[in-house]
C-alpha cells in the first residue's frame, strides 16, 4: 500500500511540474504587437516571444541576423535591434568608438537599432571591470546617448 501511495504521489508531482512548465510557456502577446510584427517581419524565422512584465520582446532570425523587436505593454512597437558584427559598423561609428571616452572599454556586442522616433542608431555594449554600458551613435558617429546596463 505504501508503494502504491508513493507512486501516486510521484505521478501527481510530475504532472504538477509538467503543468506548471507548460503554463509558464504561454504568453498572451497583444494583437497589436502580433499584427505589427507579422507585417514588418514577414520573413522572420525561429520566433520566440518573451514577456518582461514591462514589455514584450520577439526574438527572431531574418537574413542570417538575430533580431529583438521590443513592444510596449500596450502592444505598440518601441524599437528593434539587429545584432551585427563590428565589421558592419559604418566607418564614422568605428572611428567614434575608438576615439570616445570609452576607448579603453571592451566591446561585447554591436547592434543596429531602429526606434519609434524614426531614429536609426548603432549600439555598442561595453564592459570595464564590473561596469557595463550601452552607447548609441548615429550614422555620422555622433554619440546620441549612453546608459548603464544591469
Amino acid at each position: 500500500m505504501k508503494l502504491r501511495s508513493r507512486s501516486i504521489t510521484i505521478l501527481l508531482l510530475a504532472f504538477m511540474f509538467l503543468g506548471m512548465n507548460l503554463t509558464a510557456q504561454v504568453i498572451n502577446v497583444p494583437g497589436k504587437s502580433q499584427k505589427h510584427f507579422g507585417e514588418t517581419y514577414p520573413n522572420a524565422k525561429e520566433i520566440k516571444w518573451k514577456n518582461n512584465v514591462s514589455d514584450y520582446v520577439a526574438k527572431f532570425k531574418q537574413d542570417s541576423h538575430n533580431y529583438n523587436a521590443h513592444y510596449n505593454i500596450d502592444g505598440s512597437w518601441d524599437y528593434t535591434e539587429k545584432a551585427i558584427d563590428s565589421t558592419e559598423l559604418p566607418v564614422p561609428v568605428k572611428t567614434a568608438t575608438h576615439n570616445s571616452r570609452y576607448a579603453d572599454w571592451k566591446a561585447l556586442s554591436f547592434a543596429y537599432v531602429e526606434n519609434n522616433k524614426k531614429q536609426k542608431l548603432y549600439r555598442t555594449e561595453l564592459k570595464k571591470g564590473i561596469s557595463r554600458k550601452y552607447v548609441f551613435y548615429d550614422e555620422s558617429g555622433k554619440e546620441v546617448k549612453s546608459s548603464t546596463t544591469l
